[in-house]
């Protein structure tokens, strides 16, 4: 019986990641990022990195407009929360003059994708020292193998 109970919840796991929210959320932001990643380098051969980060804000106002319409003009109101966003604007935007650096640089686009796309690396290691959350071995295998994928894609 208890193992007939463990093999049905093997079973389930997989069936609750497909119908959870955050799960439909994230391919939809890998295809995003997966399109943008590639038109970022696309843009960088055309003009400098101070420019598409410039254009890339500008490319984020019709996004932000579409919320603000959706929640009838309310913002949110605490000043902890709004100052997040608001690092986080500035951390986005600065990583991503980075980026478009790297791509105007003519670099291998594969190569630079993937380096950059390790940042989870960084927000593992804060969020386990910060936040104080769990972290399994099994993913920190998973770590070990992107460290791995990196070096690979290197040579």
């Amino acid at each position: 019986m208890q193992r007939e109970m463990q093999g049905e919840a093997v079973v389930a796991a997989p069936r609750q990641r497909w119908n959870a929210r955050w799960f439909w959320y994230s391919i939809i932001c890998v295809l995003c990022w997966g399109g943008w990643a590639l038109l970022s380098k696309l843009g960088s051969r055309e003009i400098p990195p101070g420019t598409m980060q410039f254009l890339f804000t500008v490319g984020t106002i019709p996004v932000c407009l579409a919320l603000l319409i959706g929640r009838r003009g309310k913002l949110e109101k605490s000043p902890r929360g709004i100052t997040y966003g608001v690092l986080n604007g500035i951390l986005s935007g600065v990583g991503g003059l980075a980026l478009f650096a790297a791509y105007h640089t003519n670099g291998n686009t594969s190569l630079i994708t993937v380096a950059t796309a390790l940042y989870p690396m960084i927000t593992v290691v804060l969020a386990i020292s910060i936040l104080r959350e769990r972290f399994r071995p099994i993913q920190a295998l998973g770590l070990v193998f992107a460290a791995i994928a990196i070096v690979i894609f290197s040579l």
